[in-house]
Protein backbone atom coordinates (compact mmCIF):
# COMPACT_ATOMS: atom_id res chain seq x y z
CA UNK A 1 0.00 0.00 0.00
CA UNK A 2 1.45 3.34 -1.06
CA UNK A 3 2.11 6.01 1.57
CA UNK A 4 1.70 9.57 0.38
CA UNK A 5 4.39 11.04 2.61
CA UNK A 6 6.92 8.44 1.43
CA UNK A 7 6.25 9.13 -2.27
CA UNK A 8 6.33 12.89 -1.75
CA UNK A 9 9.60 12.63 0.17
CA UNK A 10 11.11 10.41 -2.53
CA UNK A 11 10.20 12.99 -5.17
CA UNK A 12 11.66 15.89 -3.16
CA UNK A 13 14.96 14.02 -2.78
CA UNK A 14 15.34 13.96 -6.54
CA UNK A 15 16.94 17.32 -7.36
CA UNK A 16 14.96 18.77 -10.25
CA UNK A 17 15.62 22.49 -10.51
CA UNK A 18 13.86 23.68 -13.66
CA UNK A 19 14.07 22.47 -16.37
CA UNK A 20 15.61 19.30 -14.92
CA UNK A 21 13.47 16.33 -13.93
CA UNK A 22 16.03 14.54 -11.77
CA UNK A 23 14.56 11.09 -12.45
CA UNK A 24 11.18 11.98 -10.94
CA UNK A 25 9.16 10.82 -13.92
CA UNK A 26 10.95 7.47 -14.12
CA UNK A 27 10.18 7.00 -10.44
CA UNK A 28 6.51 7.81 -11.09
CA UNK A 29 6.46 5.25 -13.88
CA UNK A 30 7.66 2.59 -11.43
CA UNK A 31 4.71 3.45 -9.17
CA UNK A 32 2.05 3.76 -11.86
CA UNK A 33 2.94 0.82 -14.10
CA UNK A 34 1.68 -1.76 -11.54
CA UNK A 35 -1.59 0.18 -11.45
CA UNK A 36 -2.15 -0.34 -15.18
CA UNK A 37 -0.69 2.90 -16.50
CA UNK A 38 1.30 3.17 -19.72
CA UNK A 39 3.86 5.95 -20.07
CA UNK A 40 4.10 7.94 -23.29
CA UNK A 41 7.18 10.16 -23.47
CA UNK A 42 6.73 13.47 -25.28
CA UNK A 43 10.19 14.92 -24.78
CA UNK A 44 10.86 18.12 -26.73
CA UNK A 45 13.83 20.49 -26.64
CA UNK A 46 15.49 18.67 -23.75
CA UNK A 47 12.32 18.84 -21.63
CA UNK A 48 11.06 15.63 -20.02
CA UNK A 49 7.29 15.20 -20.48
CA UNK A 50 5.31 12.10 -19.60
CA UNK A 51 1.70 11.14 -20.26
CA UNK A 52 0.72 8.25 -17.99
CA UNK A 53 -2.59 6.76 -19.13
CA UNK A 54 -4.87 4.01 -17.85
CA UNK A 55 -7.95 2.77 -19.67
CA UNK A 56 -11.02 3.03 -17.50
CA UNK A 57 -13.94 0.81 -16.67
CA UNK A 58 -16.52 3.57 -17.05
CA UNK A 59 -17.12 6.63 -19.21
CA UNK A 60 -15.09 9.80 -19.23
CA UNK A 61 -11.45 10.85 -19.35
CA UNK A 62 -10.05 12.73 -16.35
CA UNK A 63 -6.56 14.22 -16.35
CA UNK A 64 -4.23 15.44 -13.66
CA UNK A 65 -1.62 17.99 -14.73
CA UNK A 66 1.50 18.69 -12.72
CA UNK A 67 5.21 19.38 -12.85
CA UNK A 68 8.31 17.80 -11.36
CA UNK A 69 10.58 20.82 -11.82
CA UNK A 70 11.09 23.20 -8.91
CA UNK A 71 12.51 26.70 -8.52
CA UNK A 72 16.11 27.19 -7.35
CA UNK A 73 16.75 26.91 -3.62
CA UNK A 74 18.27 30.32 -3.05
CA UNK A 75 21.07 30.54 -0.46
CA UNK A 76 21.34 27.01 0.95
CA UNK A 77 22.98 28.30 4.12
CA UNK A 78 19.71 30.05 5.00
CA UNK A 79 17.77 26.78 5.07
CA UNK A 80 17.14 25.03 8.39
CA UNK A 81 17.39 21.67 6.61
CA UNK A 82 18.86 20.45 3.32
CA UNK A 83 16.40 21.62 0.64
CA UNK A 84 16.40 18.26 -1.14
CA UNK A 85 16.32 16.07 1.95
CA UNK A 86 12.58 15.29 1.90
CA UNK A 87 12.89 15.45 5.69
CA UNK A 88 9.86 14.59 7.81
CA UNK A 89 9.91 16.25 11.22
CA UNK A 90 7.37 17.77 13.60
CA UNK A 91 4.53 16.39 11.44
CA UNK A 92 5.80 18.35 8.45
CA UNK A 93 7.31 17.38 5.11
CA UNK A 94 10.26 19.65 4.36
CA UNK A 95 12.06 20.55 1.15
CA UNK A 96 11.85 22.28 -2.19
CA UNK A 97 8.67 21.12 -3.92
CA UNK A 98 6.82 20.16 -0.73
CA UNK A 99 4.05 22.64 -1.55
CA UNK A 100 4.81 23.36 -5.21
CA UNK A 101 4.01 20.68 -6.23
CA UNK A 102 5.56 17.27 -5.78
CA UNK A 103 3.30 16.43 -2.84
CA UNK A 104 0.17 16.93 -4.93
CA UNK A 105 1.50 14.46 -7.50
CA UNK A 106 1.99 11.96 -4.67
CA UNK A 107 -1.55 12.59 -3.41
CA UNK A 108 -3.06 11.88 -6.82
CA UNK A 109 -1.06 8.67 -7.26
CA UNK A 110 -2.06 7.38 -3.83
CA UNK A 111 -5.72 8.27 -4.43
CA UNK A 112 -5.67 6.12 -7.58
CA UNK A 113 -3.91 3.23 -5.83
CA UNK A 114 -6.54 3.22 -3.08
CA UNK A 115 -9.44 3.17 -5.53
CA UNK A 116 -7.91 0.36 -7.56
CA UNK A 117 -7.40 -1.58 -4.34
CA UNK A 118 -11.09 -1.10 -3.57
CA UNK A 119 -11.92 -2.38 -7.08
CA UNK A 120 -13.77 0.82 -7.90
CA UNK A 121 -14.72 1.24 -11.59
CA UNK A 122 -12.78 4.29 -12.74
CA UNK A 123 -12.84 6.63 -15.72
CA UNK A 124 -9.91 6.65 -18.11
CA UNK A 125 -7.14 8.46 -16.26
CA UNK A 126 -4.27 10.54 -17.57
CA UNK A 127 -1.40 12.16 -15.70
CA UNK A 128 0.36 14.91 -17.66
CA UNK A 129 3.68 15.59 -15.94
CA UNK A 130 6.28 18.04 -17.23
CA UNK A 131 9.66 19.38 -16.14
CA UNK A 132 9.01 22.76 -17.80
CA UNK A 133 6.51 24.66 -15.68
CA UNK A 134 8.67 26.80 -13.43
CA UNK A 135 10.83 27.88 -16.37
CA UNK A 136 9.93 29.00 -19.87
CA UNK A 137 6.89 26.68 -20.21
CA UNK A 138 7.57 26.45 -23.93
CA UNK A 139 8.02 22.71 -24.44
CA UNK A 140 6.06 21.30 -21.51
CA UNK A 141 2.33 20.78 -21.03
CA UNK A 142 1.51 22.41 -24.35
CA UNK A 143 3.48 19.70 -26.20
CA UNK A 144 1.63 16.91 -24.42
CA UNK A 145 -1.69 18.48 -25.33
CA UNK A 146 -0.60 18.71 -28.97
CA UNK A 147 0.24 15.01 -28.82
CA UNK A 148 -3.13 14.11 -27.28
CA UNK A 149 -5.02 16.28 -29.74
CA UNK A 150 -3.30 14.55 -32.65
CA UNK A 151 -4.36 11.20 -31.14
CA UNK A 152 -7.90 12.53 -30.53
CA UNK A 153 -7.37 11.69 -26.87
CA UNK A 154 -7.85 15.01 -25.06
CA UNK A 155 -9.39 14.61 -21.59
CA UNK A 156 -12.93 15.69 -20.75
CA UNK A 157 -11.72 17.65 -17.72
CA UNK A 158 -8.54 18.24 -15.75
CA UNK A 159 -7.30 18.92 -12.25
CA UNK A 160 -4.10 20.95 -11.96
CA UNK A 161 -2.28 20.20 -8.73
CA UNK A 162 -0.93 23.70 -8.10
CA UNK A 163 -1.05 24.87 -4.46
CA UNK A 164 -4.31 26.79 -4.68
CA UNK A 165 -5.33 26.82 -1.01
CA UNK A 166 -4.75 29.80 1.28
CA UNK A 167 -5.20 28.71 4.91
CA UNK A 168 -6.44 25.11 4.71
CA UNK A 169 -6.73 22.56 1.95
CA UNK A 170 -9.76 23.19 -0.22
CA UNK A 171 -10.63 26.69 0.97
CA UNK A 172 -9.81 28.00 -2.52
CA UNK A 173 -9.92 26.48 -5.99
CA UNK A 174 -8.74 28.32 -9.07
CA UNK A 175 -11.35 28.20 -11.80
CA UNK A 176 -9.40 30.55 -14.08
CA UNK A 177 -6.58 33.05 -14.28
CA UNK A 178 -5.99 36.47 -15.74
CA UNK A 179 -4.03 36.75 -18.97
CA UNK A 180 -0.49 38.09 -19.04
CA UNK A 181 1.15 40.54 -21.44
CA UNK A 182 4.78 41.57 -21.03
CA UNK A 183 6.13 44.57 -22.95
CA UNK A 184 9.84 45.21 -23.41
CA UNK A 185 10.38 48.89 -24.20
CA UNK A 186 13.43 50.62 -25.73
CA UNK A 187 13.11 54.42 -25.76
CA UNK A 188 15.54 55.98 -28.19
CA UNK A 189 16.90 59.50 -27.76
CA UNK A 190 20.26 61.18 -28.36
CA UNK A 191 23.12 61.23 -25.90
CA UNK A 192 24.75 64.55 -25.07
CA UNK A 193 26.26 66.82 -22.43
CA UNK A 194 23.87 67.91 -19.71
CA UNK A 195 25.07 71.53 -20.11
CA UNK A 196 23.84 71.53 -23.72
CA UNK A 197 20.37 69.95 -23.64
CA UNK A 198 19.41 71.50 -26.98
CA UNK A 199 22.01 69.24 -28.62
CA UNK A 200 20.61 66.05 -27.04
CA UNK A 201 17.33 64.21 -26.61
CA UNK A 202 16.83 62.76 -23.13
CA UNK A 203 15.48 59.22 -23.45
CA UNK A 204 14.84 58.93 -19.71
CA UNK A 205 12.57 62.02 -19.75
CA UNK A 206 10.51 60.48 -22.56
CA UNK A 207 10.39 57.14 -20.73
CA UNK A 208 9.19 58.77 -17.51
CA UNK A 209 6.44 60.69 -19.30
CA UNK A 210 5.26 57.69 -21.32
CA UNK A 211 5.53 55.41 -18.30
CA UNK A 212 3.19 57.67 -16.37
CA UNK A 213 0.77 57.64 -19.30
CA UNK A 214 0.81 53.84 -19.16
CA UNK A 215 0.09 53.87 -15.43
CA UNK A 216 -2.77 56.36 -15.95
CA UNK A 217 -4.35 54.24 -18.69
CA UNK A 218 -7.84 52.81 -18.20
CA UNK A 219 -7.54 49.04 -18.67
CA UNK A 220 -11.18 48.04 -18.95
CA UNK A 221 -14.17 47.56 -16.73
CA UNK A 222 -14.52 45.20 -13.75
CA UNK A 223 -15.43 41.65 -14.73
CA UNK A 224 -17.42 39.45 -12.37
CA UNK A 225 -15.33 36.72 -10.79
CA UNK A 226 -11.99 38.28 -11.73
CA UNK A 227 -9.55 40.70 -10.10
CA UNK A 228 -9.16 44.02 -11.90
CA UNK A 229 -6.69 44.29 -14.74
CA UNK A 230 -3.39 45.49 -13.30
CA UNK A 231 -0.35 47.19 -14.83
CA UNK A 232 3.08 47.27 -13.24
CA UNK A 233 6.33 48.76 -14.52
CA UNK A 234 8.68 46.04 -13.28
CA UNK A 235 11.99 47.43 -14.54
CA UNK A 236 13.37 50.86 -15.53
CA UNK A 237 16.92 51.51 -16.71
CA UNK A 238 18.59 54.58 -18.15
CA UNK A 239 21.69 56.70 -17.85
CA UNK A 240 25.29 56.53 -18.93
CA UNK A 241 26.70 56.37 -15.41
CA UNK A 242 27.82 60.00 -15.24
CA UNK A 243 25.83 62.92 -13.86
CA UNK A 244 26.72 65.21 -16.76
CA UNK A 245 25.64 62.89 -19.59
CA UNK A 246 22.13 63.03 -21.01
CA UNK A 247 21.10 59.44 -21.72
CA UNK A 248 20.34 58.45 -25.28
CA UNK A 249 18.50 55.24 -24.37
CA UNK A 250 16.17 53.99 -21.66
CA UNK A 251 14.47 50.63 -21.18
CA UNK A 252 11.33 49.55 -19.38
CA UNK A 253 9.56 46.31 -18.68
CA UNK A 254 5.79 46.40 -18.25
CA UNK A 255 3.70 43.55 -16.84
CA UNK A 256 -0.06 43.59 -17.45
CA UNK A 257 -2.44 41.02 -15.92
CA UNK A 258 -5.76 41.34 -17.69
CA UNK A 259 -9.29 40.13 -17.08
CA UNK A 260 -11.85 39.31 -19.80
CA UNK A 261 -13.04 42.93 -20.11
CA UNK A 262 -10.04 43.61 -22.37
CA UNK A 263 -7.97 41.58 -24.81
CA UNK A 264 -4.45 41.58 -26.18
CA UNK A 265 -5.34 43.86 -29.10
CA UNK A 266 -6.87 46.41 -26.74
CA UNK A 267 -3.82 46.35 -24.49
CA UNK A 268 -1.47 46.77 -27.43
CA UNK A 269 -3.47 49.73 -28.74
CA UNK A 270 -3.41 51.50 -25.36
CA UNK A 271 0.32 51.01 -24.81
CA UNK A 272 1.15 52.25 -28.31
CA UNK A 273 -1.00 55.33 -27.65
CA UNK A 274 0.95 56.03 -24.44
CA UNK A 275 4.20 56.12 -26.43
CA UNK A 276 2.81 58.16 -29.34
CA UNK A 277 5.24 60.81 -30.52
CA UNK A 278 8.22 59.07 -28.90
CA UNK A 279 10.86 57.15 -30.81
CA UNK A 280 10.50 53.73 -29.30
CA UNK A 281 10.77 50.00 -29.98
CA UNK A 282 7.94 48.02 -28.35
CA UNK A 283 8.21 44.23 -28.04
CA UNK A 284 4.82 42.77 -27.02
CA UNK A 285 4.75 39.23 -25.67
CA UNK A 286 1.40 37.60 -24.99
CA UNK A 287 2.54 35.20 -22.27
CA UNK A 288 -0.85 33.76 -21.31
CA UNK A 289 -4.47 33.91 -22.41
CA UNK A 290 -7.13 34.68 -19.84
CA UNK A 291 -9.24 31.60 -19.07
CA UNK A 292 -12.30 30.73 -17.03
CA UNK A 293 -14.12 27.48 -16.21
CA UNK A 294 -17.81 28.31 -15.78
CA UNK A 295 -20.11 26.88 -13.14
CA UNK A 296 -21.22 23.39 -14.04
CA UNK A 297 -20.98 19.70 -13.23
CA UNK A 298 -17.19 19.52 -13.02
CA UNK A 299 -16.69 22.53 -10.79
CA UNK A 300 -19.59 21.35 -8.63
CA UNK A 301 -18.02 17.90 -8.33
CA UNK A 302 -14.74 19.38 -7.09
CA UNK A 303 -16.28 21.74 -4.54
CA UNK A 304 -18.79 19.10 -3.37
CA UNK A 305 -15.96 16.68 -2.65
CA UNK A 306 -14.09 19.36 -0.73
CA UNK A 307 -17.25 20.05 1.28
CA UNK A 308 -17.76 16.34 1.91
CA UNK A 309 -14.20 15.74 3.12
CA UNK A 310 -13.55 18.99 5.01
CA UNK A 311 -16.83 20.80 5.59
CA UNK A 312 -15.42 23.81 3.74
CA UNK A 313 -17.37 25.90 1.23
CA UNK A 314 -14.65 26.63 -1.32
CA UNK A 315 -14.01 30.01 -2.83
CA UNK A 316 -14.09 29.71 -6.63
CA UNK A 317 -11.23 32.05 -7.43
CA UNK A 318 -9.35 33.46 -10.43
CA UNK A 319 -6.47 35.19 -8.66
CA UNK A 320 -2.77 34.43 -8.61
CA UNK A 321 -0.23 34.24 -11.41
CA UNK A 322 -0.06 31.94 -14.38
CA UNK A 323 -0.17 28.14 -14.46
CA UNK A 324 -0.25 25.39 -17.04
CA UNK A 325 -4.00 25.42 -16.67
CA UNK A 326 -3.96 28.05 -19.41
CA UNK A 327 -2.84 25.48 -21.99
CA UNK A 328 -5.58 23.05 -20.99
CA UNK A 329 -8.22 25.78 -21.15
CA UNK A 330 -7.11 26.95 -24.60
CA UNK A 331 -7.55 23.33 -25.76
CA UNK A 332 -11.18 23.55 -24.62
CA UNK A 333 -10.77 21.43 -21.48
CA UNK A 334 -12.61 22.45 -18.28
CA UNK A 335 -9.85 22.91 -15.71
CA UNK A 336 -9.75 23.45 -11.96
CA UNK A 337 -6.62 24.05 -9.92
CA UNK A 338 -6.72 22.32 -6.55
CA UNK A 339 -3.74 21.67 -4.33
CA UNK A 340 -2.10 22.29 -0.98
CA UNK A 341 -1.66 25.59 0.85
CA UNK A 342 0.75 28.04 -0.74
CA UNK A 343 2.16 30.13 2.09
CA UNK A 344 5.75 28.88 1.57
CA UNK A 345 5.98 28.31 -2.17
CA UNK A 346 9.28 29.45 -3.73
CA UNK A 347 10.55 30.42 -0.26
CA UNK A 348 13.45 29.37 1.95
CA UNK A 349 12.39 26.44 4.21
CA UNK A 350 9.48 25.34 2.02
CA UNK A 351 7.43 22.78 3.94
CA UNK A 352 3.89 21.50 4.43
CA UNK A 353 1.89 19.78 7.16
CA UNK A 354 1.53 16.03 6.66
CA UNK A 355 -2.15 16.36 7.55
CA UNK A 356 -2.63 18.42 4.40
CA UNK A 357 -1.40 15.53 2.26
CA UNK A 358 -3.95 13.23 3.89
CA UNK A 359 -6.78 15.69 3.26
CA UNK A 360 -5.84 16.38 -0.34
CA UNK A 361 -5.53 12.65 -1.08
CA UNK A 362 -9.05 12.10 0.30
CA UNK A 363 -10.44 14.91 -1.86
CA UNK A 364 -8.69 13.66 -4.98
CA UNK A 365 -9.99 10.16 -4.29
CA UNK A 366 -13.55 11.46 -4.15
CA UNK A 367 -13.18 13.45 -7.37
CA UNK A 368 -11.85 10.45 -9.29
CA UNK A 369 -14.46 8.08 -7.86
CA UNK A 370 -17.43 10.29 -8.68
CA UNK A 371 -16.22 11.75 -11.98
Amino acid sequence: MYKVEVIASDLIRRESVTPEDGGCQEYLESLLRPLGFVRHSVDVGGIINSIYSREGECEGVLAFAGHTDVVPTGPIEQWDFPPFSGLIQDDMLCGRGAQDMKSAIACWAVAIERLIGQEEPLPTLQMLITSDEEGDSVDGTIRMLEYLEAKQALPDAAIVGEPSSLHQVGDTVRRGRRGVVTIYVDVIGKQGHSAYPNDANNAVHHAVIAGQRVLDTHWGEPFEGFPATSCQITNFNGGAGASNVIPGEATLMIDIRYNPSINFAGIKQRVEAAFAGIKVDLDFRHQAEVFFTPDGDFLDLVTNQIKDKTGIDSNRDTGGGTSDGRFLAVAGIPVVELGLTNDRIHQINERVMLAELTTLTDIYQGIIKHF
